[in-house]
Formats: structure tokens, sequence, C-alpha cells
């Protein structure tokens, strides 16, 4: 399960950050490739972002951040800081369970929106943090409904198995036999599945 499952819901959750917050929004995967944008970000989707970006930062440390450039030290230091046009930046982690599988970011390029971005950082971070919860939800409610859709099939192939073979003693072996599993096991399942036959 990873990002790249649900990028046409990732990029409507950046356009609806975008639109409301008047600022550039991407997500990247682990790979530090770009999965999703608005504004510049959009032209850079499926790109890979450098290694020196903060985004890497974010990814190592599982931490968010606020990059004001002026000051920051990792973009003074920066061997992109001649053609970076970002101005500032918020970014938190997207998690599934424990696992970071990506970063979500937004990010000024003109005054007014650094200003807009580095006067309601506390905020703007856990608004953002919220946004990626909802990703990782969505990502997880994903992971649910092919787990329960893999318990479906498995139901299923037992069901038609009974039906073909008979839920007799003896089409039980069959059916067990034919689904190369135990009969206790086809029991359980049974059992589990509730059914009936």
């Amino acid at each position: 399960m990873n990002l790249n499952d649900i990028t046409n819901y990732i990029q409507s959750i950046c356009e609806n950050i975008s639109n409301v917050l008047d600022v550039h929004v991407t997500v990247v995967t682990t790979d530090l490739t770009r999965i999703a944008g608005t504004g510049v970000f959009k032209e850079q989707i499926n790109n890979k972002i450098s290694d020196d970006s903060i985004y890497k930062k974010v990814l190592e440390t599982g931490e968010s951040f606020v990059i004001n450039k002026d000051i920051e030290e990792k973009c003074v230091k920066c061997t992109n800081r001649d053609i970076c046009k970002e101005l500032a930046d918020i970014c938190t982690p997207i998690k599934l369970n424990d696992d970071i599988v990506g970063v979500l970011g937004i990010a000024a390029f003109s005054i007014v929106q650094k200003d807009s971005i580095l006067s309601k950082n506390k905020e703007l971070t856990e608004f953002i943090k919220s946004m990626s919860d909802l990703i990782s939800y969505k990502l997880y409610e994903l992971y649910k409904q092919e787990i329960k859709t893999m318990d479906d099939l498995e139901k299923e192939a037992i069901e038609r198995a009974i039906k073909k073979y008979g839920s007799n003693t003896e089409g039980m072996k069959i059916v067990a036999e034919a689904l190369n599993i135990g009969i206790a096991t086809l029991y359980r399942k049974v059992k589990k599945f509730n059914i009936k036959y």
C-alpha cells in the first residue's frame, strides 16, 4: 500500500488546500517523487525532488518543519538556493500506522504568501497535519477494503467448492483438497465466514 494508489484523491486534497490558503501544495513519496501538486508543482508531478530538500529531513525524522528561506540554515547552505523560488514552507509527514509514506507540504512563492504562512505557522502546521491524517485515513481505508476483499474472495471460493462437491463428510474432504487446505482449516474458515451448508 502506498500513496500512488490514491493519487487522484491526494491531488484533490492539494487543490482544496491551495484554493483555501492561496499557497502552492505538493505531496512527495518516500523516494522523493512528486505525485501531486498545485501551481508550479503541478508541472513537476512525477519528477524527483532534490535530496537536499527539507522533505528528505521530514522523511528521516518524522517531524514537521516550518521553513523561512531567509534564515533557515539548510536553505542558506543549499546548492539549489539560487534557483529555488520557494520563500517559505510548512511540511509534515504522511504516515500509515507507524510508517512514513510521504510528505505533504505547502509553499509560498510570493512575499504575501510567505507572510501569511509565517504569521500563522502554528495553526497552519496543525492544519497540514490534519490534512496529512486525512490522506493517511484514506490509504488505511483502501488497505482495509483490500483485506476485506481477500476474505470475501476466500469465502466465495469455499462456497463455490461446497456447492460443487457437497457438504457431507466426503464432499468436505474433496473441498479441502481442491482448495489445497487441511480439513480442520476448512471447517475453521467455514465457521469464520459463517458459511451455511
